[in-house]
């Protein structure tokens, strides 16, 4: 596959160049904080701050300005906010990557954090709280994470809590932007038709140059401890929908773990495909479900393997029980067990799947970001497949012997229901 990052230093920041042919340039920003590095009082104020850059910097002073600049040339931009990270993008055509570069600068340097717009964008953000609320899937695997991570960081919501909302102020944003967006915390990647490097450079100099003069030290950050789990953790949220909308999540493993590559290849037998256990036994067999799906959730100390389903409101506790049964047995003991052509089957498909996101240039930046700025070594296509390649039946089932446990295990219901009966 076609990959072959470039690494520079700029004073503390980090560069990552990834030469493409095509039309298009990408130019995005990762940042080392999230959600996990406020406190209880300033809950969202990342999620928050994502969204109120936008709104005014030192160069694009108005609130549509960036809007504006952005779509008159015809190029798409976002953002995001997860627990360990924040990030910022524009893609435009190879022939304004200057633009590109001098906007997604502005958002991480010189933001102006208007005042006058501070209030409109609480509302904003608040009713966008309450839609997640409304919709079942969202609210369970919110609960869900709650059961998971218990009251610390990681479990709390990432949009904050509407009393956290409701008394946030601009001055606070402005502390949190302050206190994490540093140099040593953040990556910038280009990926794309960009030219030379020493024009993407010369750009790079130009527009993050608060940053690489930055002199800062990178605060503390939160560190996360398992607390002591002996039972499964289950909570019902009654609510008078059609479906029971279920998430289950088990204590799963960091992004550094050498084993991420035995859980790829587990998650895809277990329910990440239209061939997994899952979706075959849930959905194929019995007509339980039309969307049913495990995930894998990697963070700096800790991780998960979630499962997520609409499920019909009279097969709930057969549905559950089921999926209990299949998720426990496949280590080994009964029919689940997975088999050693299960995990080359499984090999296969993750080859594939990583040979289409590495034709996708946002995918390929975003490993790259991520890489850089978590795990210290950025990984090849090749690389990652050999790593896979290496992975034997043996390491797959003794990982799932340790991660699915009734004692690793929560699962979050909403539905309409008094009380919850299925065994487990």
């Amino acid at each position: 596959m076609r990959f072959s990052p470039k690494t520079y230093k700029l004073g503390k920041l980090r560069i990552i160049l990834v030469p493409e042919e095509r039309e298009s340039v990408t130019v995005r920003v990762m940042v080392g904080t999230g959600s996990r590095e406020e406190m209880d009082k300033e809950a969202g104020s990342a999620h928050f701050l994502e969204h109120f850059v936008f709104k005014g910097t030192r160069k694009f002073p108005k609130m549509f300005d960036i809007t504006e600049a952005v779509e008159k040339v015809g190029g798409a931009y976002n953002a995001y906010t997860g627990q360990n990270e924040m990030g910022f993008w524009v893609k435009m055509d190879k022939g304004n990557i200057a633009l590109a570069t001098e906007i997604v600068g502005q958002l991480v340097t010189e933001p102006v954090l208007p005042k006058e717009h501070f209030n409109k964008e609480r509302g904003t953000i608040l009713e966008e709280l309450h839609m997640y609320e409304d919709m079942p899937n969202s609210k369970a695997a919110e609960e869900c994470e709650k059961l998971v991570y218990g009251k610390t960081n990681m479990g709390r919501p990432i949009i904050g809590t509407i009393n956290s909302l409701e008394s946030m102020t601009v001055e606070e944003l402005r502390k949190y932007f302050d206190k994490w967006f540093v140099a040593e915390n953040i990556v910038v990647g280009v990926v794309g038709d960009y030219g030379s490097d020493e024009k993407m450079l010369s750009l790079i100099k130009k527009e993050f140059a608060v940053l690489i003069d930055d002199q800062r030290t990178l605060p503390e950050k939160d560190k996360f401890n398992w607390d002591k789990q002996e039972n499964a953790r289950v909570k019902l949220i009654n609510r008078k929908v059609e479906q029971a909308a279920v998430r289950m999540a088990f204590r799963g493993i960091k992004m550094t773990d050498e084993r991420r590559f035995a859980l790829e290849l587990l998650n895809i037998i277990y329910g990440d495909g239209t061939m997994s256990r899952l979706m075959r036994e849930v959905r194929e067999e019995r007509g339980w479900a039309y969307a049913i799906r495990s995930g894998v959730d990697q963070f700096t100390d800790a991780g998960s393997v979630m499962m997520g389903a609409g499920l019909p409101k009279n097969k709930l506790n057969e549905a559950v029980e089921l999926i209990v049964e299949i998720s426990l047995g496949l280590s080994g003991g009964n029919k689940w067990a997975i088999k050693k052509e299960e995990v080359e089957v499984a090999k296969d498909c993750f080859r594939g799947r990583l040979a289409l996101d590495f034709d996708r240039p946002e995918e390929v930046l975003g490993s790259a970001l991520e890489d850089s700025l978590f795990r210290e070594k950025i990984y090849s296509p090749e690389e990652i497949i050999e790593k896979v390649e290496k992975v034997s039946l043996e390491e797959v089932k003794s990982l799932a012997a340790e991660i699915f446990q009734k004692e690793n295990m929560s699962i979050a219901v909403v539905g309409n229901y008094k009380k919850l009966d299925f065994k487990i």
